[in-house]
């Protein structure tokens, strides 16, 4: 073989191994970025089915917290729609009563006024929802649970207008807010009866019925609203702050549910955190590459790769020169 033929046969030669060797320095450097094998499967040898099982299982854990996640914010969400709910409302059933006791009329119109600022916001905390997800309305989770304040005051105004006396109307105002055939339910409430997410907090709960009871009345209160069944010495209005204040004490029940339901999230959230550290670990084991490895091995190729670029030229170069001889 003579010496062009030679040198051709060695470029050549260099040239072929350029592209194994731009390959494997592509796999050493996804390696040395993800600190896993770039051929899976060639590093595994006959384990790939062990391989997929566990990355498998690392998805479903992820997904799985993901959903503990969610559930975690509604909840969060509702728990602090609740402690609105009794922030708004209190002292306003104690300085009600004061204003009656002393029989100061201005006092007992501000703390009306006071009450229906409230509905408003009560009913505005209770509409929450999350994404396009209203979190009280039970099963009706593309529906707000309630509408607007005017709405409720006036269904209650329409009972003073018709009833005969003052225990007429308390008694119209108990099957409204109390009966599951009364106003309250059946109209004012536009969410679901029931509730399939065992997270949700349903807003047709007596609670939350007697809450509107006792600030509805309580707003009616002022003397501008003409009410006579309402003011001071009635039943109704009596029977208004009994109801705000049991409902505020059956708030801090329902949350104490939520705080339970949190609270067993949390252990959970733990639990998958501590079974995803070791499946990653196990995963690791079958599919794992050493970064600080695979970035020396990237700098040897590379060192490689530039040498071949040399002894190409340099081989191109000779070959001309034996031509040219």
């Amino acid at each position: 073989m003579n010496s062009l033929s030679l040198n051709g046969f060695l470029n050549a030669s260099v040239i072929n191994s350029v592209p194994d060797l731009k390959q494997q320095i592509a796999d050493r450097a996804q390696e040395a970025t993800s600190g896993f094998q770039a051929d899976l499967v060639s590093h595994l040898n006959g384990r790939i089915d062990q391989a997929l099982l566990s990355d498998r299982a690392i998805n479903e854990n992820k997904a799985d917290q993901a959903r503990l996640d969610l559930r975690n914010i509604r909840l969060s969400i509702t728990d602090n729609t609740l402690t609105s709910l009794r922030d708004l409302t209190g002292g306003l059933s104690l300085e009600m009563q004061s204003a009656i006791g002393v029989t100061d009329v201005p006092r007992q119109n501000a703390v009306a006024a006071e009450a229906k600022e409230a509905i408003s916001e009560v009913l505005s905390r209770l509409n929450a929802r999350h994404g396009e997800r209203f979190l009280f309305s039970g099963d009706a989770t593309a529906t707000p649970p309630f509408g607007d304040a005017e709405t409720l005051l006036n269904d209650i105004r329409n009972i003073g207008l018709t009833a005969v006396d003052e225990v007429d109307y308390a008694a119209q105002i108990q099957t409204y807010f109390n009966d599951p055939a009364g106003g309250f339910q059946t109209s004012f409430y536009q969410g679901s009866q029931t509730a399939s997410d065992g997270d949700a907090v349903l807003s047709n709960q007596q609670a939350f019925a007697d809450l509107f009871h006792g600030l509805t009345v309580l707003a009616l209160a002022d003397t501008s609203e003409n009410q006579p069944y309402a003011q001071a010495g009635n039943p109704a209005l009596d029977q208004a702050l009994s109801r705000l204040e049991g409902a505020r004490t059956a708030i801090v029940d329902i949350q104490a549910d939520v705080g339970i339901r949190q609270s067993s999230l949390q252990n959970e959230q733990a639990r998958l955190e501590r079974e995803e550290t070791l499946l990653a670990a196990a995963f690791l084991d079958l599919a794992g590459k050493d970064q600080y490895e695979a970035a020396t091995q990237l700098r040897e190729l590379e060192a490689n790769l530039e040498a071949s670029y040399l002894l190409t030229t340099r081989l191109s170069n000779l070959s001309l020169l034996n031509y040219l001889r």
